[in-house]
């Protein structure tokens, strides 16, 4: 059956308005999901714990607590009133060590010493100890080493100490940015035996490939934010790049487990949308 000229140009306008419809749902869709993530998530911090099971763990490591902080990123974007927020929830979680993975300010020398300072007042018995990320690089890895010395954090820029509870200990490594090409791995597992129990600090989760950490036990790493953005049935677009196919939570790989922390700071666009900004509490278990 043949439509006349007067019904095909009400079908034409019936479905220009869908359309319509369509793009002004979308456009009502983009600006909730932008409104949510500059207002409510950016801040809204997630304390996660996670059971890591080591095997051989020392039974005076049994339960130990490591909370990690990664990914600050003081700056424009984060007020230094974040960043003591982000310590104060840390201090709650009744550490037993502090874990803190890189990228303090973004790329401005002025935050540096605000940040340390803040990060100053951290608390744990078995210490505060950070590796550098590539941030810090861009900013100033000098300054920023100095900056957190000076408040008592140990960094381990291609080092490593050992922890001691009673008679048993367990090693702890730290390992330059490897993005940044400062990685020496010579350096940072010299005389460690991976045999034993160990854990790494590592900014950038990409190492877990690499040749140099297998044997090791455990890596802690953030530099993803957990893709900041993660749209619904879509994902992270982040994931698709190489370097973040570690993206957020708990992997493992030849033996060696990795945990990737969405951080607490933003760069780039002040948003997250699901990708909550997280304080991680790593619990250590003895694995059977």
């Amino acid at each position: 059956m043949l439509q006349s000229p007067g019904s095909m140009a009400k079908l034409e306008l019936t479905r220009r308005k869908f359309l319509q419809g369509l793009a002004a749902a979308g456009l009502v869709g983009v600006s909730c999901a932008a409104l949510y993530g500059s207002m409510f998530e950016p801040f809204n911090y997630e304390v996660t714990e996670t059971d890591v099971f080591i095997r051989g763990l020392p039974g005076a490591f049994e339960g130990f607590r490591v909370t990690q902080i990664t990914d600050v990123h003081h700056s424009r974007l984060v007020p230094i009133e974040e960043v003591r927020r982000v310590v104060a929830l840390a201090n709650e979680t009744g550490p037993d060590l502090i874990a803190l993975t890189g990228d303090y300010t973004t790329s401005r020398r002025r935050y540096i010493e605000p940040c340390a300072e803040a990060l100053g007042e951290l608390k744990a018995a078995g210490g505060v100890w950070a590796v550098l990320g590539n941030h810090d690089h861009y900013t100033d890895a000098e300054l920023t080493t100095r900056a957190l010395g000076r408040r008592g954090i140990g960094v381990l820029s291609n080092a490593n100490t050992v922890l001691r509870r009673g008679p048993d200990e367990l090693r702890l490594a730290g390992v330059d940015d490897w993005g940044w090409g400062q990685a020496d791995w010579g350096r940072a597992l010299q005389g460690v035996d991976l045999a034993r129990p160990s854990v790494l600090l590592s900014h950038e989760p990409a190492v877990l490939d690499m040749p140099e950490t297998r044997g090791l036990s455990l890596i802690l790493s953030g530099h993803t934010h957990g893709g900041q953005i993660a749209l619904p049935f879509v994902g992270a677009p982040a994931r698709f790049l190489e370097e973040f196919r570690y993206l957020r939570g708990l992997y493992e790989r030849n033996g060696t487990q990795l945990y990737v922390s969405r951080g607490t700071g933003m760069i780039g666009l002040p948003f997250r949308i699901g990708a909550r900004p997280e304080v991680a509490v790593i619990r250590l278990r003895k694995a059977d």
